[in-house]
């Protein structure tokens, strides 16, 4: 029996260019945002609530706007998901509680992957993320849940992921 191969082109997410939103150097001391109280320390970005004892233990506290927060301010979406199709006009809350789950998820991991605005319209539902990892959760998490199907592309030359999924009744 031959074995018939398959060839699969993978992207990997390798950063050859660089997010104006992440900062070159690591900043100093413990910031914390002033719009989603998400404390940078340790050289990384935590909820307030995992940060707990960081923050007692600490003298000196500075503020700022965390990168998540900048792009939401400035509109500069990482990840759009475009989801569409009967269902969705029939299974809307439903949707809308599976995304707000991943998006609750998503911000244990990193408090920088967070959903920027969840638009409707009479096609369906347009999710905008903070990156592209967090649109390919939902897509995934959305196929999962209730099958449809699910495309994924990618822009060549920054890290923007565009997700469609579709699903008609």
């Amino acid at each position: 029996m031959q074995r018939e191969e398959r060839f699969v082109r993978i992207r990997r997410n390798v950063e050859d260019w660089d997010d104006p939103y992440l900062n070159e150097e690591k900043p100093v001391g413990v910031l914390v945002c002033r719009e989603c109280r998400s404390v940078f320390a340790d050289d990384r970005w935590q909820l307030e609530e995992q940060a707990k004892d960081i923050l007692k233990n600490t003298a000196h506290i500075s503020h700022c706007l965390c990168p998540a927060c900048q792009k939401i301010h400035d509109r500069i979406p990482g990840g759009v998901v475009t989801i569409s199709g009967e269902f969705v006009k029939k299974h809307e809350e439903e949707i809308v509680r599976l995304i707000n789950n991943e998006n609750r998820r998503a911000m244990l991991v990193n408090p920088l992957e967070r959903i920027m605005d969840v638009g409707h319209d009479s096609n369906g539902l347009t999710v905008l993320t903070t990156n592209e990892k967090l649109a390919q959760r939902i897509g995934r998490a959305l196929y999962k849940a209730y099958r449809g199907k699910v495309d994924y592309h990618w822009s060549e030359d920054t890290k923007l992921a565009r997700v469609y999924w579709v699903r008609d009744v």
